[in-house]
């Protein structure tokens, strides 16, 4: 097993290994590496989109790669930068799947893993866990397996939480993206159902830059609850802003706020943020599956537990699954994809897994968590 890289080096060591030629099978080497293709973001503002999910990846392939691999053979990520482009992820999986990559495995973000599903179904090759729960990306695909709920059904969840509390007076924030904005009006239209019209909505650029003047605008509205599907660096700027113009409203945000670091320098701001997740928690150490989670991030020397990370490393772990049950003698992207749809209720230790033949939906699970003012996560 080769000693695993240091944090800093891991993204950019990783990035490398495009440029590095295909180690074709050759004579007298038997075990040649499963390839596994990953196209993320390493580059623009939402370049920290990546960081965490790729974390718990990492540890569950250093985890596996230790006991042996698949097969007898080491698992190996092809991974490319894609800047949040789409073309860009569609060409990078072309590429992987040039390379002989046998599935993708999560995109990060939605616009990326619209592309990546675009190309994946085209050139038949399983991809496992976009990092999305956005319209486009969580609706039925052919090759497509998503292991979240719907961006739709977490503002659902969140809004079934809210009205019953008397919070009605709701606005939006959002990144300006096709995904971020797809929440809001899918949240609109929510809303709209249950009679109770969207207060208002801002769109705040990639990089946050406009955070300020945003916050203002909704401050202005008097809102009883702000929701949020934005990252978390733009929640930090959005949140101090608000709070500096005198907005006194509660915030609730979907699942991809979830780096406590930044939002730790907001104080006592961030001090009751609800969040919803849709991987469980990564200090429950009673599930099986957190704390095989917890062993694999210590042994890469990764200190900081995440639901970002978990939910990295719980898309690793089904892909993983998938080509283990898959017959060694068998293992291609048409049969990969078979064996994840037999795959229906497999339970991964406190995390269940329910594919179908036309279920490529794998998980429900979601749950509620408030964020205190040191940056810690509360159920």
């Amino acid at each position: 097993m080769k000693t695993p890289l240091p944090r800093r080096r891991f993204l950019g060591a990783a990035s490398l290994l495009l440029a590095t030629p295909f180690r074709r099978l050759q004579a007298g080497d038997p075990h040649p590496p499963i390839l596994i293709g990953q196209t993320v973001v390493e580059s623009g503002p939402l370049a920290s989109l990546s960081r965490q999910p790729l974390q718990g990846i990492r540890a569950l392939v250093e985890s596996v790669n230790a006991q042996g691999g698949i097969h007898e053979r080491k698992l190996e990520i092809l991974r490319a930068d894609d800047a949040y482009d789409a073309d860009k992820a569609a060409a990078n999986v072309r590429r992987f799947a040039d390379k002989g990559a046998l599935a993708i495995l999560m995109p990060i973000g939605t616009t990326p893993s619209v592309g990546a599903l675009k190309a994946a179904n085209e050139l038949r090759i399983p991809l496992v866990g976009p990092y999305s729960g956005a319209r486009p990306v969580a609706r039925f695909s052919p090759y497509g397996f998503s292991l979240r709920i719907s961006f739709e059904d977490e503002y659902r969840r969140l809004i079934e939480h809210m009205l019953p509390l008397g919070v009605n007076r709701i606005a939006f924030v959002h990144n300006d993206n096709p995904g971020a904005r797809g929440a809001m009006e899918a949240s609109r239209d929510i809303l709209a159902q249950k009679g109770v019209s969207l207060l208002g909505s801002a769109a705040i650029r990639q990089d946050g830059g406009d955070a300020a003047e945003r916050a203002a605008e909704i401050a202005r509205l008097t809102p009883d609850a702000v929701l949020m599907c934005v990252t978390t660096e733009v929640a930090s700027r959005f949140i101090s802003s608000y709070k500096a113009a005198g907005g006194s409203s509660s915030f609730y945000s979907f699942s991809f706020l979830n780096g406590s670091v930044p939002l730790r320098d907001i104080g006592e701001g961030a001090n009751g943020v609800v969040i919803s997740q849709v991987v469980p928690f990564p200090w429950n150490t009673a599930l099986p599956i957190v704390r095989d989670y917890q062993q694999a991030m210590r042994s890469a020397g990764i200190d900081e537990l995440s639901h970002a990370s978990l939910e990295g490393y719980i898309a690793a772990r089904v892909l993983v699954e998938g080509l283990r049950r898959t017959p060694a003698k068998q293992l291609q992207p048409d049969s990969l994809k078979a064996t994840l749809e037999s795959m229906n209720r497999v339970d991964l230790g406190g995390f269940t897994l329910r594919f179908s033949k036309t279920l490529h939906a794998g998980s429900d699970f979601s749950e509620l968590n408030l964020l205190r003012r040191d940056g810690r996560f509360v159920k």
